[in-house]
């Protein structure tokens, strides 16, 4: 009897890539990493993945709970009387959307063009925005979910170790 149940790998492959990933969500947190549970759960998984090989099934059903759950998170963190209160924010905030994308879009033809990332690809990985929405994004967009969430990754964990030194040094 075959031991694969699923296309891509043996159950035994399966099981090594979901325990890596709950043992990284752990040490994400512990380290107190940026979204400590999904950026460890993410590195650690890629990781033996990478090593071990196999996929770990998804569904339709996994993506639209997991985007719940991030719309659920954002609702009940989000403190919409502030923005009420700096209404004159709105426009500036677009701006910066839109000039943050434009510049994100040239980034990615970069990519496209001289490291031969494919351009769905390059645009997710470039995008800003946070880990979760992006990868959530780029899994039913069809990019490659392994090389977005590793720029998106080390993006957010740059950003957060630079931006408060960048401030303590300009702040002076």
């Amino acid at each position: 009897k075959s031991n694969k149940s699923v296309a891509g790998g043996s159950m035994k492959e399966k099981i090594i890539i979901v325990t890596a990933i709950l043992v990284g969500a752990w040490i994400g947190s512990k380290l107190k990493l940026p979204s400590g549970y999904l950026t460890g759960g993410l590195i650690l998984g890629l990781i033996v993945k990478g090593i071990v090989g196999g996929n770990v099934p998804s569904s339709g059903s996994v993506s639209m709970i997991s985007q719940l759950l991030v719309a659920y998170v954002l609702v009940a963190t989000s403190n919409v009387e502030s923005l009420k209160q700096r209404p004159e924010v709105i426009p500036v905030a677009l701006g910066y959307v839109v000039a943050l994308l434009a510049f994100t879009t040239g980034l990615s033809f970069i990519l496209n063009r001289f490291f031969h990332i494919d351009l769905l690809t390059a645009m997710y990985s470039t995008a800003p925005g946070g880990i979760s929405g992006m990868a959530i994004t780029a899994v039913e967009a069809g990019a490659d979910t392994a090389i977005s969430s590793a720029f998106q990754v080390l993006r957010i964990v740059l950003v957060l170790v630079a931006t408060p030194l960048l401030a303590a040094i300009l702040s002076k």
